[in-house]
């Protein structure tokens, strides 16, 4: 295909590089893109309070696909498509979380709340730097409203520990939706939500195909989305298996991968 009708791009690994930041290249070829009539659009499992400064700081506004597709919002925050597990779900699957340590915490999201037990935790100060939002301190009960759609469940811990989790938690829960997106991250949000669904419900907005498409990610929560586009991108960083799902593999995010793959794309 000569030109895609719209580019669906992953934030953590691919838009940004290791120290979390763009460059100024990759901004403006962002900019570039939205000026020609071609949605560039955000997608991450970060909160939309997350998103936003992003695409500020770049230069441009476009739609958003948040918590790994739970949460759709058009260029003019026009709420889209917002799924969720109960609150009485997410207080049964932070049960089964192990006690936090220094090196291992929990918290969860809905909307723009982010509630964690310690928010004074070292791996949320951590995360509050990443990302510009700061967490509150306190339980699911008091911070969430009991009618409120809880978007996600986060943890943080060492690799081994998040991958024996994983398997015990989609065992244990099979309604939800349970990946890692870093070998230190896993991710928890309802089974019904997917980038690949947030990806077909945009297009079917804009009255085209997913097939007119392309998409960028680097790690395994975005799979689904790499195959449901024309025209995937893996980055270098990426696994092996989110490499072999792609139609290419890029340079890593910390060399211009996402905007050399741009500029083919888009000349």
């Amino acid at each position: 295909m000569d030109s895609y009708r719209a580019v669906f791009c992953d934030i953590d690994g691919t838009l940004l590089r290791s120290d979390h930041r763009f460059t100024p290249d990759t901004a403006e070829k962002v900019r570039e893109i939205s000026r020609r009539g071609i949605p560039f659009v955000l997608t991450s499992s970060r909160m939309p309070a997350a998103i936003y400064p992003i695409q500020e700081a770049i230069g441009f506004r476009g739609p958003i696909i948040s918590y790994g597709g739970a949460f759709v919002e058009d260029e003019n925050r026009k709420v889209l498509a917002s799924i969720g597990f109960s609150r009485a779900l997410a207080l049964e699957i932070w049960e089964e979380f192990p006690p936090e340590t220094r090196e291992c915490c929990f918290c969860a999201y809905s909307g723009d709340i982010w509630t964690a037990s310690d928010a004074r935790h070292p791996l949320i100060h951590r995360e509050e730097e990443i990302t510009s939002v700061h967490a509150a301190s306190g339980s699911v009960e008091e911070l969430i409203p009991e009618e409120a759609p809880v978007h996600k469940l986060w943890g943080v811990g060492p690799p081994a520990l998040m991958d024996e989790m994983v398997v015990r938690l989609q065992k244990r829960f099979p309604q939800c939706m349970i990946c890692k997106s870093a070998p230190h991250l896993m991710e928890i949000m309802d089974g019904r939500a997917s980038k690949s669904q947030a990806v077909r419900l945009l297009c079917e907005a804009w009255g085209i195909s997913p097939a007119e498409t392309v998409s960028f990610g680097d790690n395994y929560n975005d799979l689904d989305m790499l195959k449901a586009t024309g025209r995937s991108v893996a980055m270098g960083n990426a696994p092996d298996e989110v490499k072999a799902a792609a139609s290419e593999v890029t340079a890593d995010n910390d060399r211009e991968g996402l905007l050399m793959a741009l500029n083919r794309l888009f000349p």
